[in-house]
């Protein structure tokens, strides 16, 4: 139904930004034509908050009393329901290596969707053997949700002490600009 939705927004979004086929274009006079050297006036900062899209939501700043140490391997913050936006999630974990072959993995998952991973796997050119090290991923997301929507950041380590205070989360706001997706692949590249 979200996906149903946020593709039916970004439908009407487009149709309401797309130029009615009444309205006619519109003609500089030449007198008043733009110069090739006038500087490009800077864009507008885009606004915090929902668009006018979504009556009814806000965008709220998802603070330390909405976050929650579950173990020394999990931590999780929860949004509250009625929310549209973009925000960010950067988590960490620590862990102390116990000797040759320590490494570090990290996950942030939104919601159900797994956001990304990210791995310290020490190399011969970059041992880690001994002392503590702290590993950090960030994550980019937009969210429209009726209900509490929970962000979880998942810790692990191998040949390594983890910290006692458990991994870390911290979620922040990012200014709305208009994005609803994006995504890059790598086709296959010719030879």
């Amino acid at each position: 139904m979200i996906k149903s939705l946020a593709l039916g927004l970004t439908a009407s979004m487009l149709m309401v930004a797309a130029p009615s086929a009444q309205t006619p274009p519109v003609k500089t006079p030449p007198s008043k034509a733009p110069s090739a050297a006038a500087p490009t006036p800077a864009p507008p900062a885009a606004p915090m908050g929902p668009p006018r899209a979504f009556p009814g939501y806000t965008q709220p700043e998802v603070g330390a009393a909405a976050c929650r140490v579950v173990s020394q391997t999990q931590v999780m913050c929860t949004i509250p329901s009625m929310v549209a936006g973009r925000y960010m999630a950067r988590a960490s974990g620590t862990s102390t290596a116990q000797g040759e072959g320590a490494a570090q993995a990290l996950v942030i998952t939104v919601g159900g969707r797994a956001c990304g991973r990210v791995d310290r796997r020490p190399t011969k050119e970059n041992p880690w053997t001994t002392g503590p090290k702290t590993l950090v991923g960030d994550c980019e997301f937009v969210v429209v949700t009726d209900r509490p929507l929970q962000v979880i950041a998942t810790y692990g380590d191998a040949k390594a002490t983890k910290d006692a205070r458990g991994p870390t989360l911290k979620i922040d706001r990012l200014p709305w600009d208009g994005v609803m997706s994006a995504n890059m692949t790598a086709p296959e590249q010719p030879q």
